[in-house]
């Protein structure tokens, strides 16, 4: 027996000819339609499954104007304006070719940031030779296991100023340092029997001299360049008795391997690899 909201089209019983029905009823629309990692190009849409039993795909839009289709229940939009309001639709294909109304969404893209990703292999910033007493890091950090990774290192001028990722996991905070804190919670004593340091999070690490000193500071490696960090620089700013000696602000794109000081006090560092990401 035909579904009750099919069309069956029939011209003689008595010969037995097939039964031709054609389904009309669309399939349900998704629920649950969210948006995820809004970004000032890209937008990542998600669902529920429609109930629908003979679903074949998903036709994602753009307000009218089609965007492309998918299996899945998730859907990358690219391509996008930044401090843009989109409204995204899904609708739901069956094996018939019919469609849904499609659910829908409205999304503002942010303002497009940036950062510089460093690969943990020859990536890392080298600073001119600063007097410091203070470092601020915005970072996201994915350290490799089993090896040691440096956070920074400036014991060119200044001894015991190292601070890393050890092989057991342990983050080492070499004696020159007075104090770090993560997130402005202080996590000193944690230091050198734990692992202190967040991973896979964009975090603030606020490391403080005992003493006032000067050197060349290495992010994301030590002075020789070796034993880099894998992650990414956000920015990194540099204190001396409450007063900025530098400020690398790696939302803002540059060419080349100057790394501007936003300061104003013209400390330009030089950057070895490192890649630029839409942060």
């Amino acid at each position: 027996m035909a579904d009750q909201n099919s069309i069956v089209y029939y011209e003689d019983w008595s010969d037995l000819e097939p039964v031709n029905v054609i389904n009309t009823v669309p399939p349900d629309n998704v629920t649950n339609l969210t948006a995820s990692k809004v970004q000032g190009n890209l937008v990542t849409l998600s669902w529920t499954a429609s109930s629908s039993n003979d679903v074949t795909g998903y036709g994602i839009y753009n307000g009218t104007v089609y965007v492309g289709s998918t299996a899945s229940t998730t859907y990358d939009v690219t391509g996008l304006n930044p401090e843009t309001t989109y409204t995204f639709a899904v609708k739901t294909i069956n094996k018939d070719g019919l469609t849904s109304n499609g659910a829908s969404i409205s999304v503002t893209t942010p303002i497009l940031t940036y950062a510089l990703s460093m690969n943990g292999t020859t990536d890392y910033v080298q600073t001119p030779s600063l007097s410091f007493d203070t470092v601020i890091m915005d970072i996201l950090v994915d350290p490799k296991s089993m090896v040691y990774n440096s956070y920074l290192d400036a014991t060119r001028g200044i001894p015991q100023s190292a601070f890393g990722r050890n092989s057991s996991g342990y983050d080492y905070l070499q004696s020159a340092w007075k104090s770090v804190s993560i997130n402005g919670v202080d996590k000193t004593a944690g230091a050198n029997i734990s692992a202190i340091v967040p991973t896979q999070q964009r975090i603030t690490v606020t490391v403080v001299l005992k003493s006032p000193g000067k050197s060349i500071l290495v992010l994301f490696a030590n002075q020789l360049g070796s034993i880099p960090m894998k992650g990414i620089l956000y920015s990194v700013k540099i204190m001396s008795g409450g007063v900025v000696t530098a400020l690398y602000d790696f939302t803002k794109p540059f060419t080349g391997t100057a790394v501007p000081d936003s300061s104003g006090n013209n400390q330009t560092a030089k950057l070895q690899g490192g890649t630029w990401i839409n942060g």
